[in-house]
């Protein structure tokens, strides 16, 4: 399927709300994207409908973080740079046993639920992963291209409740097992790492470390 050389596109297609909308998304996009695209864009879309301006809506979007120097913006930026070019990226990444060397593959940039994540093939994990952007430091883009890989699907989160004498069991399925880690060092000691062992194991490591922290 493809479109014919001499079409255009009607502007009627999209009401002013429809409009808002985009440029509520759009406007989120500009402050992790300096190059100025952005900006020449929302001029296009504010002036371009009819001969009316398209002034704010009451949905402000924005992926900047409060804290102004955060080096977020500029994780996201040498990432981007990474994904375009099919460039490795070494990293240092945090989990819960502590810093490691990483080269990954760089495939999306995914924003959920006020975090910012990559998801690429971690060659030290032979398999994809997902990566917290604020748990990694030194970010350098390498010389070395890469292949892409067919099997890169973001697997779906997946989960089973049950109740039993007021106890709830959750199974779920997930390729992020920081972020377990991570959540269920929150519910203290209302909530219980059952399986895989593995897993529990990291649990112990990561609270013992915690607890270090307050022996002096």
């Amino acid at each position: 399927m493809s479109l014919l050389p001499d079409f255009k596109y009607s502007k009627a297609a999209l009401t002013k709300e429809d409009m808002n909308v985009n440029l509520a998304g759009i406007q989120g996009l500009a402050g992790i994207d300096d190059s100025g695209k952005i900006k020449i864009l929302l001029a296009k879309l504010r002036f371009g409908h009819g001969s009316n301006l398209l002034l704010e809506n009451d949905i402000i979007i924005d992926f900047t973080s409060w804290n102004h120097n955060s080096t977020i913006i500029e994780k996201i930026k040498t990432i981007r740079a990474a994904i375009a070019g099919h460039k490795l990226l070494e990293m240092e990444y945090y989990s819960g046993r502590g810093y490691c060397l990483r080269s990954v593959e760089p495939y999306k940039l995914i924003f959920k639920q006020e975090n910012w994540y990559l998801f690429g093939y971690c060659k030290y994990r032979e398999d994809f992963r997902m990566f917290k952007v604020n748990r990694i430091t030194g970010l350098n883009i390498s010389e070395e291209a890469f292949d892409l890989r067919e099997d890169d699907t973001i697997p779906p989160l997946q989960s089973d409740f049950s109740n039993d004498r007021g106890v709830s069991v959750i199974s779920f399925q997930t390729e992020r097992p920081e972020w377990v880690i991570s959540t269920f060092a929150g519910f203290g000691s209302r909530a219980e790492i059952i399986s895989p062992d593995n897993l529990r194991e990291e649990m112990k490591l990561f609270l013992k470390q915690a607890q270090k922290q307050y022996e002096t």
